[in-house]
Parts: C-alpha cells; structure tokens; sequence
C-alpha cells in the first residue's frame, strides 16, 4: 500500500472510531460522518423541526444527532451505564438502554431511558432532567405528578396536538399521558396483558407489551400492540379499535382490509399528513401501509433479510427486523433497520432509499470507552496484573480485553477471528480460539489455554504484545515426556494417546501445573522446558491421601490454585473433593464428602456436598474460594476449615446488584479474581457480564451490557417469544 492508501486507510478507521462513541472513540462526541459510523443496534428515531434525527443506541447507552449535513454528534449519555447527570449536560449524563425518542415544538428532546424505568428530557441548551418516573419498575402515581409515578420499562414516546405527552409503558401495559401541568394519566389500557376491549374505553381494554405509538392530524392515537400481533386505534374520544393485525404471527392480507391482515410483532407506527399509517411489521421484515380506507399493502421489504443495498425501488429493498419509524419535515419516511445497523430514508413517492446513517458493521462494543457500556459474549477466565487492571477472555468474542483500575475496557489480543494464527506477531493481530483460562508468570508474560475436543493449546503474550505458542497437546516433546511416565487411561490407547488441558496455574518459581483431565494427573511445565507429572497414578479413582500425590488417583481433575505457602489445591471433579498437595508433595481432602449434592454452608468443609468446582481462586486472606458454575455460586474455605457461600443464591439469574453477594442471582459464573484491595470479580458468563463483590459484600456490574451471545458480524442473538416479559 502507498502513502495515500495508508493514509486514507488510518483516516477511515479514525473515523469509524469516533463514530462508535464510548467504543474506540470513548468520550468523543463528534461530528462525524454518520453514514461512516458503526451504530449497532438502534432502539429509537425522532426528527425535530429542523430536521434534525435523533437515534438511541441501545447497546453504548447514548443518543446521537444527525444534522441535515449528515454530520453525526453525541447528544445525550456518557455511554456508561446507569442513572445520573440530571440537571447537568446532557451529554453526560448516564442512560441504561435508552428507548424510544420524541422532540416538541420547542426543541425538546425526550427519551424513554428504558431500564431507568424514567423518562428525561434535554433542554435546547442541552441540560438533562427527569420528567416521569421515580426510576423503581412498577405502577403507581396516576393522578399525581409523573416524576412521582413509577412505570416499568418505558418504550416509547409521543405528543399529540396540544404539547401532552405520551408514553408506552410497556410491561405495565399501558399508554400513559403527561400533561402539561406534568400530572400523569392511563389513557390506554388496563395494566391487564392481552386482547380484549374493541368499541369500548380505552382505559379499559387489554393491551399486550405496547412498543411504538404515533399520533395523526386528527390527535388518533396509534399502539403497536406487539404482543398481540396488532395496531390498535384510540380515537380523540377515548374509544380504542384494531386499525390492523388478526393476532396471527406471520405475514398475510397485502391490498385487502388491514384488520384481516396479519402481522408479525409489529414495533413502530407513524402517521402522515393524508391519514396514512405506517406500520414497522418487524417480524415479517416489511413496512406496511394503512391507507384512509383501510386497505394494507406492503411499501417497504420483500420479506427477505439479506442486505441487497440500497434500491430505486423502496419494495424491491431488504430490510432485517425494522424496529422504529418516523417522518421528517418533507415527509420522508425515516426506518430503524435495525439488524442491518442501518437508518433508511425513503422517499415514498419517487420510491427512492438511501441510507442516511450507520456503515452496516457491527462488532463488539466497548473498547476505549466505560466497561459498563461494553458487550461481552461468554466471559470466562481471569486475573488480576499488579497494577490491578483486570485481564479476561472474552471468550466467545475470540478476544482477551483488559479492565483498568478506572473502568476503562481494552482489548489486548485477538482479532476477533476463531482459531489459533499468528504466533509471533503481534497479539492484536492474533485469531484466538475459544479461550478459557489465563495464568500470568513473573515476567509478566501471559498465558492462556484454548481447549479444543482432544486438542488443548498454551500460548502466551509478552509485555511487547507478542504472541507465541508455548505447548499443545500434539507436541512431540509433550507426547514423549508423558509416553515415558506411568500412564494415563486416554494415554494407553493403542490407536492414539489423548491427552486434554483444563486449567493452568504458575507457582512463585514461574513452574507451570496444568491438569490432564481425561487422564486424570496433573504436569508441570518447569520454566527450561522440561514436563513431568507430580500427580495421578493415571487411574479414575479416589486413593491416596496422605501419602505422594503422585501415588494418588483423581476422577477429572479440573481446575487449579496455588496459594502463597507454595500448596497447590485441584478440584478433583468427579470426586466432588478439593485436594491439597502440599510443599512435600503429600495429597490430603480439604473439603467435600463425596456426594454430588450442595450441602453444607456453615459447617465443616469436609462435611458439605459440593456439586460443581469449575475454578479455584485464592483471596489475598489466604481463603480458597470455589467457582460453582452449574449452582450459579460461589463459596469459600475459611481458615478454620467451614464452608460458606459469598456470592450467588443457588438460583440463575440476573438480580441483587447493590445488595450483598450471596442474595444476588449469577449464572454459570466461570471463575474469579482478586484485585490488591480484596475486591472480588466474577465472570458472571451466562449473563454476559463481570460482577464485583466488594470488601463488605455489595455485589455490582462492573463490566458488560448484558447482550447475549455472537451472530452474524456480532449481531445480537435473540430469543424470540411470543409472550415475551
């Protein structure tokens, strides 16, 4: 490449970077060009009078606006997750999962902060406050001030004629009205999920989860009844009707009457000046159009998802779950194309798409910006360097990131390519395969294990940021060193030795111990090279304590700590035990009586069932802490030898951030660190999150948006039902 590509190259990656905000552009708020810029997933649209749009991104916890230049700016959120900042810039505010949006006739914006369970609004000058809801899911406060009232899950955003404002509060399942005094109102719905209450009141029909809604000419107010597979009607008088959707999930009814249509959860709906009503049918990857007579027929979509670009025919277009629309002063039609990460703009009449905002990319989320805004796919291993930035796999993401000590997340190697490329040149270039535990030595190197079936593989990354291959399980030198030990049971096949690595710990001496789980011993990889077994017979049994452990027999040994005396403790899985080698080389039981129960808290640690001992973790008070990944807990070993739980209530779930450990709800946690003032960190993985238990117990987020898993080109997978909470 010459100097110009270089250069053109750099200036377009400074670009993209900027745009991601509290991505790599961190505390960036612009301008860039918004059709460079990665948007991910976007969950709310709004135009003000100048033409101006505003969109919510979900995922980095901000509102953008784009300028009739297409310049993009952040307007709103810092990116980290959470509730602040009322009464100061807006742009620094904090926001969780920001929804649906709504500008008035004075240059207000308002913004259903979703998971604050609030709505806010940013001033023309750019000041922030809240103006509904107390920030606690619930019901409550009709009649009385909104910013006393409490709403659940607040998804969009609407005015009608007279400046009041209107909400979906969607797991309340209801509409609510602001007036301008700032009282608030139901003015749709029952709190009752379901369908029922046409030709009635609307305060006393059914609705299903309501998403978008929209006002007319005429102050009829639009539902997008997504749960109920409908759009509903209220007209000025209060009396609600299905305007169209027969409840069916699936797509019918083009050019016939729209109330006998179907459509598929249905998220967006805008109406334009001649009475025509425009639906997001998000399931079946099409807007769709209610003209004055009732009629439906499709003006954007073929129902495919695959991007086919930009059309002089808007029907000729692919859309991928269409989530939000709105109308800019021309009366375009503005659409979240959303899983295409992508804002179309169409002109209806001519036909005629363009993508106004969003380079149709998206990765993972995070890097040079709060952890708590970052998405993580699977986070797995752990530890804690001696500057107390915490180092992880992001397992799923084929990345290890790095978390300083003031929340800012980085990756450190991986490209985010699956497999196991580029020994010798710079770990960020580097494919990583499915990492899962990491162990530093004293040099500062980093090691990591990717297993893979029978295939395991150690690699390390040196403080210059290289990556070299360190052993696998295929090596020679590693076959041959075993082949002339006592054997293990995967090690004695006559058609091929198997041999697998499922944890791996460094002693003060820099020897590396890894445990060979199908053969059930345990290495040492010393720091010349040289590979021994120090225990297991090699035998899936359970004998030998009290005497050398290399005497002694394991059932799947797994995962592995070291503590500060030099003791090297293994979770001899199988055998639902933890052992303790000490200094000598003697085997002794620590804890476990052999049944595959949970029993135990309180009590001696020989006496408890432990079921599950994915990771082992020493705390800087020398108390050897258990990983339970299938109970979702996390217990320790006290100094007197008794059992106790610290974190996780033996239940899954995401629950109990700012309360004590061990009533919150993880799930799978993977393993744990410790930093230099006892804080506990937990690879919460099947929340897709990092949770730290501080030294009173308080468990919060520290990292991770909660996303769940990776898909095509990191897109968020979904799982879809049809009564969704």
């Amino acid at each position: 490449m010459d100097k110009t590509g270089r250069f053109l190259a750099l200036a377009a990656l400074l670009l993209t970077a900027l745009a991601m905000g509290p991505g790599l552009a961190g505390a960036n708020t612009g301008p860039v060009q918004a059709i460079a810029a990665e948007i991910s997933l976007v969950d709310g649209i709004a135009v003000d009078q100048k033409g101006n749009i505003y969109i919510s991104r979900r995922e980095h916890n901000i509102v953008n606006r784009i300028d009739p230049q297409g310049m993009m700016t952040r307007f709103a959120g810092s990116g980290v997750s959470g509730f602040a900042g009322d009464g100061g810039p807006a742009v620094d505010a904090q926001l969780k999962k920001p929804a649906g949006l709504a500008a008035d006739s004075s240059g207000n914006v308002y913004i259903a902060d979703r998971d604050n369970h609030r709505v806010r609004k940013v001033d023309s000058k750019g000041r922030i406050t809240t103006v509904a809801g107390t920030g606690t899911a619930g019901f409550s406060g009709d009649g009385g001030p909104a910013v006393s009232a409490s709403l659940n899950l607040p998804s969009a955003l609407a005015f009608d004629s007279k400046g009041n404002l209107y909400i979906a509060d969607r797991s309340n399942e209801r509409i609510r009205k602001v007036d301008s005094k700032g009282n608030i109102q139901t003015y749709a719905g029952n709190g009752n999920e379901g369908y029922h209450g046409d030709a009635g009141p609307a305060t006393e029909a059914e609705l299903s989860k309501p998403f978008g809604i929209a006002f007319d000419a005429n102050d009829n107010l639009y539902i997008a009844d997504r749960g109920n597979n409908r759009v509903r009607k209220v007209s000025a008088r209060g009396t609600i009707t299905t305007l169209a959707g027969d409840g069916g999930f699936f797509f019918m009814g083009d050019n016939g009457p729209a109330y006998r249509a179907s459509v598929a959860g249905p998220t967006g709906v805008v109406a334009d000046k001649e009475g025509n009503v425009y639906i997001a049918d998000r399931n079946n990857n099409r807007i769709r159009v209610v003209d004055s007579q009732g009629m439906i027929r499709t003006v954007v979509g073929t129902g495919q998802q695959s991007y086919n670009g930009d059309s002089e025919l808007a029907r000729d277009t692919n859309l991928h779950l269409p989530f939000g629309l709105t109308l800019d002063p021309e009366g375009r039609l503005l659409i979240i194309d959303r899983s295409h990460y992508r804002i179309r703009r169409v002109d209806i009449a001519r036909g005629k798409v363009e993508t106004v905002a969003g380079n149709g990319l998206k990765k993972f989320g995070g890097d040079g910006g709060p952890a708590t805004g970052a998405k993580l796919s699977f986070p797995h291993g752990m530890f804690v360097d001696k500057d107390d930035n915490l180092i992880f796999s992001d397992k799923a993401h084929f990345r290890i990131r790095k978390i300083s000590p003031d929340g800012v997340i980085n990756t450190l190697a991986g490209n985010g390519n699956r497999g196991s490329l580029g020994d010798g040149g710079p770990a960020l270039d580097a494919s990583l395969y499915s990492v899962t535990m990491l162990a530093p030595n004293s040099a500062g190197d980093i090691y990591f294990l990717s297993p893979s079936g029978f295939v395991s593989l150690i690699r390390k990354i040196t403080p210059d940021g290289i990556v070299h291959h360190v052993l696998d399980t295929g090596d020679e030198k590693y076959q041959k060193s075993i082949l002339a030990d006592k054997l293990g049971r995967s090690m004695k096949s006559d058609i091929v030795p198997i041999t697998n690595f499922a944890d791996l710990v460094f002693d003060a001496k820099d020897n590396l111990y890894i445990t060979d789980r199908l053969n059930h011993q345990i290495r040492k990889l010393d720091p010349s090279g040289n590979i021994v077994t120090i225990a297991g017979i090699g035998d899936s049994d359970y004998v030998g304590d009290g005497g050398p452990a290399r005497e002694a027999a394991f059932r799947d040994p797994q995962a592995l700590a070291m503590d500060a005396a030099g003791n090297l403790y293994v979770a001899d899985a199988a055998n639902n035990r933890i052992r303790k080698i000490d200094t000598q080389g003697i085997i002794t039981t620590i804890a476990g009586n052999g049944d595959h129960d949970d029993t135990g808290d309180g009590g001696p640690a020989l006496e408890a069932g432990i079921r599950s001992m994915d990771y082992l973790a020493v705390s800087p008070a020398g108390e050897l802490h258990i990983v339970e990944s299938n109970t979702h807990r996390i217990r320790k070993i006290t100094k007197d030898g008794h059992i106790m739980a610290v974190a996780g209530r033996g239940v899954q779930g995401y629950f109990g951030d700012g309360g004590p450990a061990e009533k919150a709800m993880l799930k799978n946690p993977a393993a744990i660190a410790f930093d230099s003032k006892g804080n506990m960190y937990i690879s919460d993985m099947g929340n897709n999150r990092i949770r730290k238990v501080d030294a009173s117990g308080v468990i919060t987020t520290h990292a991770g948006s909660g996303a769940f898993g990776w898909g095509d080109d990191g897109e968020t997978v979904e799982i879809y039902f049809q009564n969704f909470p």
